[in-house]
């Protein structure tokens, strides 16, 4: 009955209102270095809140997939590979033969519920344009609940050898697919990558891409990435790595939904990688 149908949704939601913001986090898998040996013990780190700083860390039983792709092997490491320090979360792997690898995280899905004013801060802050105009020119809730989820990946280098496995999809709802192995890359070349919504190319995307140590404010303030970009018709954008660095590309891919008790479905992504 529709007593207990709310009854369960709340107690699944998290209500985040402080000082009349919203705050969120985007999530990456990153690394101070993306270039391994061969046999060797590394360690990814899974931050939730800036590229910079993470403000909380995933415990395992959030995560609906771990994946590590290379060598045309895809394993999922276990619970037992996950370590919880400093706000994040550490993923201790052993490397494979040489190789391009990629490595992903999808969390389970979440709700949230937000006062109007709140949701709409959100969409500004982060980086949700579409969904912001249509929000601002339509009726809407006071309160909107919001399901939401993360996927996130990272590219590395195991050796010398590189090969395609930095391309292989994971089967996460929404993914940012490099359609150029990044470490075949060097300053001044451009990267092209692609975003798919369950397998599907996405036209039209607000997509940002940025690069570690890159600070940049607009005219209000708000912080800017080094690029602000749009897919074309097939889901594809492209950038110039300017300078050796970590880079990474953020998404916040946004429906409305017509569901009675959720507004906006959300599938957040981000990928990681390094060019020297």
């Amino acid at each position: 009955m529709r007593t207990s149908r709310v009854a369960g949704l709340v107690a699944g939601v998290m209500v985040l209102v402080a000082s009349g913001q919203a705050f969120t986090h985007d999530m990456f898998l990153k690394s101070d270095n993306y270039f391994f040996n061969p046999g060797s013990t590394e360690t990814l780190i899974l931050v939730n809140g800036t590229f910079q700083k993470s403000g909380n860390g995933t415990p395992h039983d959030r995560m609906q997939d771990v994946s590590i792709a290379g060598d045309d092997r895809l394993v999922h490491p276990t619970a037992a590979n996950w370590t919880a320090a400093n706000s994040a979360s550490y993923l201790k792997f052993t490397t494979g033969v040489a190789g391009t690898y990629v490595a992903g995280v999808s969390t389970k899905p979440k709700m949230i519920v937000l006062k109007a004013e709140d949701f709409r801060n959100y969409l500004k802050h982060d980086g949700v344009p579409d969904t912001l105009a249509a929000f601002d020119t339509a009726p809407h809730p006071e309160k909107v609940r919001e399901r939401y989820s993360k996927h996130v990946r990272a590219i590395f280098q195991v050796g010398d050898t590189r090969t395609p496995d930095f391309a292989r999809p994971l089967g996460y709802p929404v993914e940012i697919i490099l359609k150029n192995n990044p470490y075949q890359l060097k300053v001044n070349d451009e990267i092209s990558f692609q975003v798919l919504y369950k397998g599907e190319p996405v036209a039209n995307q607000f997509v940002k891409a940025s690069h570690a140590g890159f600070h940049g404010h607009d005219a209000s303030s708000e912080h800017l990435s080094a690029y602000q970009l749009r897919t074309d018709e097939n889901g594809i954008a492209s950038f110039k790595i300017t300078k050796p660095s970590v880079w990474y590309i953020t998404m916040i891919h946004m429906l409305k939904v017509s569901e009675p008790e959720v507004d906006y479905e959300s599938n957040w992504a981000t990928v990681t990688f390094q060019v020297k």
